[in-house]
């Protein structure tokens, strides 16, 4: 054999032969080492059967609701009622932080649901001659103090009139000569435009007073009316704005010759009492303003409710106070929806895998605490390749063995969830997939790895033949047929291929054929 060898080997050399008498060696060695044996093979009848396409893939068993819960309130923690590994019941509080003022806004809220359900009721009777008797006598004493406050208001109107005209003619006017006529002329302020400033505004609050005057002696509580409040609130402003501007002339004043340090001092005694008197009565028509209106506004709602107490409810009447009652019951809930932020409550049937809490820390709203896993159902978790995703669809049937119990345990499950983006899975690109079991196991166990087989398609009536007949011939799928001892190559089209290592043949071969299969 070497000798053989040799003498091919020396040929070439001396020829110089390139590289297509190269190859020809190449065949010429396989023929003399490896063809000395004989390739083992057998034939395959080309028959019809179902074919069953299936993808396998490996995943872990996960649960089918796991979740992180932490406080929607902070607070001191008051009770934790579980550790890890309780099973607990859905809605079981598993936490609490104080929650005393919570509690008692409930409560109140409760009252206001139960007073206006009651009012309800009665609006929904109708009045009783007790009731209009009430009402009448809630409308007299809505009544008198209307009119008490309303002559209060005139009164007070009528005094802020006095102050502000006391004030300038019994204070300010001693700060100039000729005030009451179209000239006035304050004393001699260091500033000059103050001085032009001051003197224009005696004239305008003389004029001020005089149409003030003749209003005044018409204002009665049986003639008032808003006019003779928006007056008077225009002139104590202007008063104030020149009593403050007179203020400021008198602050610069100086005691001398012509001016006696006493002068001086009861200038800016008078100026700064009457500042105070107009700023008070400021206030004073302000308090007595807010008073008339609101005993206004009682006196009209006392008249309203005798009016509907003596007519009787109508539909719009019990429609408005179903409304409130509607009203209540919504702030009850929310009151009830902020005191439930003050428990950790189980959303579902589960075990608690997680405890970081204990009583009389400060919890954090947003700071996960407690863990739980559901305990009866599970999912598997598998990132199936990009070459066999385009199989795999929702409601596909899968067997699945766990390696905690070896390949004949077998358990049912189905797909559930194909994510829609890849998912790097060890720098492989990936489709994260979730499988559910069918029947809820005892034997399950969160973390278990699982070994899945996905059924993909079935068709009852195709061409199957084993994948090892297949060769590629110039990138074209081909089979050898044997017909009679004659072997002939035929290209065909494949479909996918099961668990066994068969393949569909979609076209190419007929059932009956025989194909040579290579062990």
């Amino acid at each position: 054999m070497k000798s053989k060898l040799s003498q091919f080997t020396t040929f070439f050399k001396k020829k110089r032969v390139y590289i297509p008498t190269i190859i020809i060696l190449a065949f010429v060695g396989w023929s003399l080492f490896g063809g000395s044996g004989s390739t083992s093979e057998e034939l395959y009848t080309v028959q019809s059967s179902t074919f069953v396409q299936e993808v396998g893939v490996t995943g872990k068993v996960i649960p089918s609701k796991d979740v992180d819960m932490a406080f929607e309130t902070s607070g001191r923690v008051s009770r934790v009622n579980v550790k890890v590994g309780d099973m607990v019941k859905q809605g079981q509080v598993l936490a609490s932080v104080g929650s005393g003022d919570q509690y008692a806004t409930v409560l109140q809220r409760q009252a206001r649901v139960d007073s206006e359900v009651a009012k309800l009721a009665e609006v929904q009777r109708g009045s009783r001659a007790e009731d209009i008797t009430i009402a009448t006598t809630e409308l007299d004493g809505a009544r008198i103090t209307y009119e008490q406050n309303l002559q209060a208001l005139v009164d007070q109107i009528k005094d802020s009139y006095a102050k502000v005209d006391d004030g300038v003619r019994a204070k300010a006017d001693q700060l100039f000569k000729n005030p009451r006529t179209v000239y006035p002329e304050v004393v001699a302020f260091d500033n000059y435009n103050l001085r032009l400033s001051v003197n224009d505004q005696r004239l305008r609050v003389g004029e001020m007073l005089a149409a003030w005057q003749k209003t005044i002696a018409t204002l009665s509580t049986d003639a008032y009316s808003v006019t003779y409040l928006s007056e008077a609130r225009n002139n104590l402003s202007t008063a104030r704005n020149f009593f403050n501007d007179l203020s400021e002339g008198v602050s610069s004043l100086t005691a001398g010759d012509a001016l006696p340090q006493t002068t001086v001092d009861k200038y800016k005694s008078d100026i700064s009492a009457a500042r105070s008197a107009i700023s008070t009565s400021i206030s004073a028509l302000s308090t007595a303003e807010q008073a008339y209106k609101a005993s206004q506004n009682a006196y009209t709602r006392a008249q309203d409710q005798l009016a509907l107490k003596k007519a009787g409810s109508t539909i719009e009447q019990i429609n408005s106070q179903a409304a409130l009652v509607k009203s209540a019951q919504a702030d009850l809930q929310s009151a009830q929806a902020l005191l439930g932020r003050t428990n950790i409550t189980a959303p579902f049937d589960g075990l608690v895998t997680k405890v970081d809490t204990k009583e009389g820390e400060i919890a954090s709203v947003n700071t996960n605490v407690i863990g739980m896993i559901s305990a009866s159902s599970y999912e598997i978790e598998s990132f199936i390749s990009e070459s066999d995703i385009a199989k795999v669809r929702i409601d596909q049937p899968a067997r699945v063995t766990l390696d905690a119990y070896g390949k004949d345990i077998v358990f049912m499950a189905k797909t559930v969830q194909v994510d829609p983006a890849e998912t790097l899975h060890d720098g492989v690109s990936t489709y994260k997939t979730k499988l559910q079991f069918t029947e809820a196991d005892e034997r399950i166990r969160s973390g278990m790895t699982a070994n899945i087989i996905i059924q993909t398609a079935e068709k009852p009536s195709a061409v199957v033949i084993p994948q090892k007949a297949l060769f590629l011939e110039a990138g074209e799928k081909m089979v050898t047929i044997d017909q009679g001892g004659k072997r002939v190559n035929r290209k065909v089209e494949t479909g996918g291929i099961n668990a066994n290592g068969d393949i569909e043949v979609i076209s190419g071969i007929a059932i009956g054929e025989k194909v040579v299969v290579k062990k």
